[in-house]
């Protein structure tokens, strides 16, 4: 099976790329948008046959989640029409579309159950709204092709393009290096996912193709951001002090989910959850990145 890779130089997609050749299927990365602006219809339909494709994995968005609360008009260009569009392409030459999801478009509170795909969704940002609407298209104009795999809090090797090619555990472990003050908050419970188990999770997605739809996709149990940034820490054998504080500290543009824990109830349904625990998949990233013991 060939499979393009869309934001192949992102987190996820850095490891897409090394692990979907791992698991017997082909690779074409497309690392930005000089080599394939989603946004751009007839250069996606371009691809499609240029390259033919058994599968896309769409990883591009516009994820900066604040700007996009100033930014609408390309939030819902890249986030929503383009998925759209490239959906409806994939859709006519019977090739599968999987858009990767986000949990921002859910929200619960805390000490609630984990959200299922059942759920209804709660999207409270541009940003939100605009993720929500490409898996509304995705499902609605890829019907026998289209595959929504949301997920939440990624952490890879590569890190994030938006954060100097750090992420969240990168930030926080540098931080304390220099000595910095770190506050983070409390209040925002989520299940923080690693992009190698995520990619050996769409691997067998489509190696095994359970049948289009959504799905979630996240590691199992949970965290606030405090307790993931705490625990990073000390696997890294690091002491620093970290200050809960609410969310109402840092005056953000866009409004963040209270609680947005998905629950893979689709993907145990078909045999298929292949998630580890947040826990397990940190200590394995802080122990490869930063050449600890395991």
């Amino acid at each position: 099976m060939k499979v393009a890779v869309i934001g192949s130089s992102g987190q996820l997609g850095h490891d897409l790329m090394r692990i979907l050749p791992a698991a017997g299927l082909e690779a074409i990365g497309f690392p930005g948008r000089l080599e394939l602006d989603i946004a751009n219809a007839a250069a996606v339909e371009a691809m499609l046959d240029r390259h033919r494709p058994d599968a896309v994995i769409n990883t591009a968005a516009f994820h900066h989640v604040d700007l996009c609360e100033s930014r609408p008009d390309d939030a819902w260009k890249i986030n929503a029409v383009a998925v759209r569009d490239a959906a409806q392409a994939c859709q006519k030459r019977q090739i599968l579309w999987l858009q990767i999801g986000t949990d921002y478009v859910a929200e619960g509170w805390p000490g609630c159950r984990p959200i299922a795909e059942t759920a209804a969704m709660c999207p409270k940002s541009i940003y939100a709204t605009s993720r929500f609407a490409g898996d509304c298209l995705t499902l609605a104009h890829a019907p026998q092709y289209g595959y929504v795999v949301r997920t939440c809090g990624l952490f890879g090797i590569a890190g994030c393009k938006l954060k100097g090619g750090l992420n969240f555990v990168d930030t926080m472990i540098a931080a304390a290096k220099a000595g910095r003050p770190l506050r983070v908050v409390n209040d925002q419970i989520v299940a923080p996912t690693a992009t190698d188990t995520l990619s050996r999770q769409l691997a067998a997605l489509l190696e095994h193709q359970p049948g289009p739809g959504l799905y979630h996709a996240v590691s199992h149990g949970q965290c606030s951001w405090h307790e993931f940034a705490q625990t990073a820490l000390n696997m890294a054998g690091l002491t620093a002090t970290v200050e809960p504080v609410s969310s109402t500290a840092f005056a953000a543009a866009a409004i963040r989910p209270r609680y947005s824990v998905l629950d893979n109830a689709r993907l145990r349904a078909v045999g298929l959850d292949l998630m580890e625990d947040w826990q397990t998949s940190l200590k394995r990233y802080i122990a490869c990145k930063y050449n600890l013991p395991d």
